[in-house]
């Protein structure tokens, strides 16, 4: 994963860290930007591979859930899991 900081790069971080792990990292490196005004740019098979694994972790158990009793509350947790994932794990532009 890249960080970016207003087009400029400022780290380069392997793994699926957590945003609390990635502000502990960037502290450590002596870099003090807010959390919010960073990008984070995933390659493409990066980004299959984190949302995979979330699907697993996340996602799924929702949709197992919802299977089990129908529920419009818990379909929608489950879609909406769905979404937060793909969000925080965004496919790279064409």
């Amino acid at each position: 994963m890249k960080v970016m900081h207003e087009g400029r790069l400022i780290a380069t971080i392997g793994g699926n860290l957590s945003l609390s792990q990635i502000e502990s990292y960037l502290a450590e490196n002596s870099v003090e930007l807010p959390m919010d005004q960073l990008d984070f740019i995933y390659e493409r098979e990066e980004a299959l591979q984190y949302r995979k694994l979330s699907y697993l972790q996340e996602s799924d158990p929702l949709y197992m859930e919802w299977q089990y009793d129908q529920t419009p509350e818990s379909k929608q947790a489950w879609i909406d899991k769905v979404a937060e994932i793909k969000a925080r794990y965004p496919l790279p532009a064409a």
